[in-house]
């Protein structure tokens, strides 16, 4: 069916509609939704409620024709109303005064979610309009991979994570500041990188449900909250203290840094996980293969000389796909088995540095 900005909808795989604000292709369009978020979503998806026009949607309901020319009807004029000049403060909520931006990532299947896309929202859940920066960080530089304004109370759409990049996510960079029509003082432009451990798409209590999303979400507050960040300053500080004043003097020591010598890391799946009964061996082995990548990178990254790597037995399947991948991206570290005596058979030792 033809859709066109202003219809009403219904959503046809959840519950609720809204109205169309925006097309964005022949297959996805924009539908603000009645809680006011406006949330990319599929033609296929959706159904016009207040409209004649069919649009054809790749799902074949009874009869319907495919439109040869544009699928997308433009929004009929109207008589232009006049513009204020003034910027003014929309969409806002009682009690909503609070700043709160949240990076947002909604699995395609909930049950299992790195087993589908995982889409990335930012965000605005509160009355302050926000400006904003996405940037993914690499070895060299910060990529940006949207920049823009977001309006009070609602949500944008970033990108996708697809199952195959779970193992090797980049950091994720916001810059941002905040503001409305008034205000005592001008905000900062603050910012904030988020790494996101592999091992956390495969622990169910890393997806909780909340009312911004119909599906249980992974949720990382990009602006922490000041106050409690400085009430953990003010712990640690007097937690230091106390404890330096109950300690006796000792003759000063030459003490070896920590995790310069030897990091040991044990890759049984019931230590990275604590429920994996739903996961295949095949899911198992991606969660201890993604956790072996992890540790290497901040092995190296922190100058460790030793890293151990306990595998077990078993049938070998740990052992030979971590020895593969040695060999195929870290061949210019020596390996060899640890040592017996501590470990047995079950366990691979890669020297980093003489």
């Amino acid at each position: 069916m033809i859709l066109k900005v202003g219809d009403k909808v219904r959503f046809l795989n959840e519950v609720g509609g809204g109205r169309i604000t925006s097309v964005i292709s022949k297959e996805m369009v924009n539908v603000e939704t009645d809680d006011g978020f406006e949330v990319p979503t599929l033609i296929n998806n959706l159904i016009v409620v207040n409209s004649p026009d069919v649009y054809e949607s790749g799902r074949t309901r009874n009869t319907v024709v495919q439109p040869k020319a544009a699928a997308v009807v433009p929004p009929e004029k109207k008589e232009a109303k006049p513009v204020s000049p003034w910027f003014s403060d929309k969409n806002q909520v009682a009690g909503k005064d609070e700043p709160q931006f949240l990076f947002v990532l909604v699995p395609e299947i909930p049950a299992n979610p790195p087993t589908g896309n995982i889409s990335m929202y930012l965000v605005n859940n509160c009355n302050d309009t926000l400006l904003y920066r996405f940037a993914q960080k690499s070895k060299y530089n910060y990529e940006t991979v949207n920049a823009g304004t977001l309006s009070p109370n609602s949500k944008f759409y970033l990108g996708v994570i697809k199952p195959e990049m779970i193992a090797e996510l980049p950091v994720y960079c916001f810059q941002w500041t905040s503001f409305r029509k008034r205000s005592k003082e001008l905000e900062p432009f603050l910012q904030r990188e988020i790494t996101l451990s592999a091992v956390k798409f495969y622990k169910p209590n890393s997806f909780v449900a909340t009312r911004l999303f119909k599906a249980p979400v992974m949720m990382v507050q990009i602006n922490e909250n000041p106050l409690k960040q400085e009430i953990e300053k003010l712990s640690e500080h007097h937690f230091k203290s106390a404890s330096a004043q109950k300690e006796p003097k000792q003759k000063e020591q030459a003490i070896a840094l920590p995790n310069t010598e030897l990091v040991e890391i044990d890759l049984h799946i019931h230590e990275l996980l604590d429920d994996f009964s739903n996961l295949t061996n095949t899911e198992m082995l991606t969660v201890q293969m993604n956790k072996f990548h992890e540790e290497m990178a901040k092995a190296i990254k922190s100058e460790v000389k030793k890293i151990v790597f306990i595998h077990g037995v078993g049938n070998g399947t740990l052992k030979n796909e971590l020895r593969r991948e040695l060999q195929r991206k870290y061949s210019k570290y020596n390996t060899q088995d640890a040592s017996f005596r501590e470990y047995g058979y079950g366990a691979t030792m890669v020297i980093l540095r003489k």
